[in-house]
């Protein structure tokens, strides 16, 4: 199994063992959402802790329970790293929004560059 389909984002597994999410257009995470995508990157990655590129670039947001599960200590149980792939003023804000008010258990950066962004997660392998 290298897809999976959830409510609000597609998780593949790349070849060299990164996870990557594409968060669909206009989505607004609830924490029910959040449960089901870190769910599947458990199960997309056959429970290993790996680094994980979400692509929040047509994203609304999360709310604030969706935040605080995402930053908590079960999102740090699967993922060694998080990159956050930004384009807009948007998404920006977004990404910042989520640092800003959430302490990650796990290093997290913003990218608009997915080629920059894979590359810090090769070092979380």
């Amino acid at each position: 199994m290298n897809e999976i389909i959830t409510q609000t984002e597609r998780i593949v597994l790349d070849d060299s063992g990164i996870v990557k999410c594409k968060t669909f257009k206009g989505v607004l995470l609830t924490l029910a959402d959040a449960k089901e995508n870190i769910a599947a990157v458990k199960a997309i990655a056959n429970g290993k802790i790996v680094p994980v590129l979400v692509d929040i670039t047509e994203a609304k947001g999360g709310d604030k329970e969706a935040r605080a599960y995402l930053a908590g200590k079960e999102a740090g149980a699967v993922q060694s790293a998080c990159a956050l792939l930004i384009d807009s003023p948007l998404s920006q804000l977004i990404g910042n929004f989520f640092l800003g008010l959430n302490k990650t258990h796990f290093p997290t950066r913003l990218f608009n560059d997915e080629e920059k962004a894979m590359k810090w997660l090769k070092n979380f392998l």
